[in-house]
């Protein structure tokens, strides 16, 4: 009988001792001396289901509500000299009078 009291007070103070509000399992236990900048690597971004032309695996794309990718571009920016370009795995727009690229 004690062994179980025992058991299921450690098992409650484990519990209580774990954060819910982060990602990570078992936040709570030693990470006392991390910043928030640690807890923000934990995190894992997903390219999901978007209406706004955004570069993917797939090149410039947006997605349809039925989870197709429609190709597209961004818009052209202002001024004299942008062109589309695809140059290796990069695309977009490039200025040939100042040798850069949009960001």
């Amino acid at each position: 009988m004690k062994l179980k009291t025992i058991a299921a007070i450690a098992g409650i103070a484990f519990a209580m001792s774990a954060s819910a509000a982060t990602a990570a399992p078992l936040s709570g236990l030693g990470n006392a001396g991390t910043n928030g900048a640690t807890q923000q690597n934990l995190l894992v971004k997903v390219h999901g289901i978007h209406r706004a032309c955004m570069p993917g695996r797939f090149g410039w794309h947006r997605s349809s509500p039925r989870k197709r990718h429609i190709a597209c571009r961004p818009f052209r920016p202002r001024g004299a000299g942008w062109t589309w370009r695809s140059q290796g795995p990069r695309q977009g727009w490039y200025n040939r009078q100042h040798r850069r690229w949009h960001n």
